[in-house]
């Protein structure tokens, strides 16, 4: 399959969340509808097919229940990656149109969390979103990404288990135009500057 089959496979909000979920472990279609209960079952399975018949997905296994047959799925994990040559073929429209359904999981995500809990404790439940800007040279990010990942990574490795919560982090990273941050960043020093000065001037320094 082409990289912009694919592509268009994975970016449609039902089969982008059926991807998520089975990036949890493997499915069956009652697992699938208990964590996407919006979708209904017909749904479920016209776009699981799309996916197998893709090569996104596959049946790992299947056994016989009740008569009929329960089939058990998989992510074919080394077809959901596009190489950095394919990235960079893309064009700006494409780009934005698969980080706008990144972000669309990422609401839905948190629409769901809400929805689950009548009154949401944030800080109870750790919840959090910043956003903030870092000045770094190329050697600084390299250092900044290696030790960011070597700081999940442990953490990464960790199995379910009953006692632990499935917690989501998502992180986006990119270049910024910065000339408004430099500029703020400049009158903030010349603010304190100036402060610096008059408080020395009034203390007879």
């Amino acid at each position: 399959m082409e990289w912009r089959d694919r592509l268009e496979l994975v970016l449609h909000p039902v089969r982008l969340r059926l991807i998520l979920e089975l990036a949890k472990g493997e499915r069956s279609v009652d697992d699938l509808h208990t964590a996407i209960p919006q979708v209904s079952r017909a749904t479920l399975y016209r776009h699981l097919h799309r996916l197998v018949q893709g090569g996104l997905v596959k049946v790992a296994s299947q056994y016989a229940v009740r008569g009929t047959v329960e089939k058990i799925y998989a992510l074919v994990t080394e077809h959901l990656s596009l190489d950095e040559a394919t990235l960079n073929r893309l064009s700006r429209e494409e780009h934005l149109e698969f980080f706008s359904t990144f972000l669309s999981s990422l609401l839905a995500d948190y629409a769901r969390y809400l929805a689950a809990r009548p009154t949401p404790n944030l800080r109870a439940d750790g919840v959090g979103y910043h956003k903030y800007v870092l000045f770094l040279s190329e050697d600084e990010f390299r250092a900044f990404a290696r030790a960011l990942n070597q700081a999940l990574l442990p953490f990464l490795e960790k199995a379910p288990a009953p006692e632990r919560t499935p917690r989501l982090f998502a992180a986006i990273l990119m270049p910024v135009e910065f000339t408004a941050f430099a500029q703020n960043a400049e009158t903030r020093r010349e603010e304190s500057h100036h402060e610096d000065h008059h408080r020395e001037s009034d203390q007879g320094f």
